[in-house]
């Protein structure tokens, strides 16, 4: 029986290209709501990015899973944290030592905060892809005194792995277009989030779903007791899921809840 889902933001509940969620997804919403299941956001976005871009308009959820799994809190007065697992202070002194020799963008996360060193093509280019605006400027050298969920190296795919191979401490997702590149602990993922998030809400796994769209979802597809990829996912994405819905254009959240909500009937 589904008591629980997990939904992913771009590409899953809402399109790149276009701003607000569509009438179609939140009735979906809505019906599972009515269903009595829980609705859980896991995203990749750092939560300044959700409410300053109003990337879910007015709805609210149980809880949010952000940063990739590594920052987990709740819908309710104070946001109470679930859980927490932030980078080694070892591995983020060595990106910046990486960066002082050679210089590239980066974007470093704490909880509250999050800062860009400096914007070229890339950067731009990479923001406009997935509909928001350029993260603010500003000291880098504060990931060096404060906690980091996740770092965010504006680097093509075979840069971030040059990277990687000098933090053992960490692994590393690439976004849908692989224009993007999220670093985070190793170990982590949206799916070691998600643990914490259900073992909160005393929910099984097995009762649990997950739809998504992008690599950074396959980990929590592919741990979910029912996976569901959207249409317009990823090849990778598509193989982890147990069942592929249609495109977020395309009513394609309300046909996933259609699914789930005939497996629980």
């Amino acid at each position: 029986m589904v008591k629980a889902i997990f939904f992913d933001i771009d590409g899953t509940l809402r399109e790149f290209e276009k701003k607000g969620i569509s009438m179609s997804t939140r009735q979906a919403l809505d019906k599972a709501r009515q269903a009595g299941i829980r609705l859980f956001i896991a995203t990749g976005r750092h939560y300044l990015e959700i409410e300053e871009e109003k990337l879910l308009d007015d709805l609210v959820f149980d809880a949010y899973v952000t940063l990739n799994g590594q920052y987990c809190y709740e819908e309710s007065p104070g946001r109470p944290v679930l859980y927490k697992n932030p980078i080694a202070r070892d591995q983020v002194e060595t990106i910046l030592e990486v960066m002082e020799k050679e210089p590239f963008p980066c974007l470093f996360m704490e909880a509250h905060r999050w800062y860009l060193n400096y914007v070229d093509e890339r950067v731009e280019r990479v923001q406009q892809s997935i509909g928001t605006r350029i993260p603010p400027l500003g000291d880098i050298k504060r990931a060096l005194f404060h906690d980091i969920y996740q770092v965010i190296p504006y680097l093509d795919e075979p840069g971030a792995l040059e990277l990687v191979k000098k933090l053992p401490g960490c692994e590393y997702s690439v976004w849908h277009d692989g224009e993007g590149v999220d670093l985070t602990p190793k170990g982590g993922g949206k799916c070691t989030g998600i643990r914490q998030v259900l073992a909160h809400y005393g929910i099984d796994i097995k009762d649990a779903a997950a739809i998504g769209d992008g690599n950074n979802d396959v980990s929590m597809l592919s741990y979910a007791g029912i996976g569901i990829a959207m249409g317009n996912g990823t090849a990778k994405a598509r193989a982890a899921a147990d069942y592929v819905t249609g495109d977020v254009a395309r009513d394609g959240l309300m046909q996933a809840v259609d699914y789930l909500l005939s497996r629980t009937s």
